[in-house]
């Protein structure tokens, strides 16, 4: 799973070498704004049509404790004990990564079974999307594998815990 020049490889496996030789700052961004776009679209912009209609009061049925807890905490202890536990095994035995990042991602998808099936297939490519970062920085080093990984998932909860507008009690008034 080293960052290899691709010859007839997948689109994934392109991308993996992709952002394995562009800019850190790059690679945060472009795997931010993957991991994003379909929560944004599907996600958060609707709650905010929803909400400007009038005014929305939700009788305290927000546990903000819950958000930080995800965007802070849920990102470093699912990439530490379970990112890199199953992607070095995978790295280990030279698992071919186009499988690696489809298995995994799907895998991981699964283990939030708060979600719905429409959610689960919105998610899913946010999910491949952190697969891909994990293991594109990994030929770097295993630090910085661990770290982007975080980075870009405690961007992506950031954004749609407190980007959703049903995050907040009121609005409007």
């Amino acid at each position: 799973m080293q960052a290899e020049r691709p010859g007839r490889s997948s689109f994934l496996e392109r991308l993996i070498f992709r952002w394995s030789v562009l800019s850190e700052p790059r690679v945060l961004l472009e795997s931010y704004l993957a991991c994003s776009l379909l929560p944004f679209l599907f996600s958060i912009l609707p709650s905010w049509i929803v909400v400007s209609g009038g005014p929305v009061h939700r009788d305290g049925v927000v546990d903000y404790s819950r958000g930080l807890e995800a965007i802070l905490f849920a990102p470093i202890a699912e990439t530490v004990f379970i990112f890199a536990p199953i992607l070095e095994l995978c790295r280990y035995f030279k698992l071919r990564p186009l499988w690696v990042v489809l298995g995994f991602a799907l895998f991981f998808e699964l283990l939030h079974t708060q979600r719905g099936v429409l959610g689960h297939l919105m998610l899913y490519p946010t999910m491949v999307s952190m697969t891909l970062v994990y293991m594109a920085m990994r030929g770097k080093s295993f630090l910085y594998a661990l770290l982007f990984t975080i980075v870009v998932h405690e961007l992506y909860n950031f954004t749609v815990v407190m980007g959703n507008a049903y995050t907040y009690d009121r609005f409007f008034y």
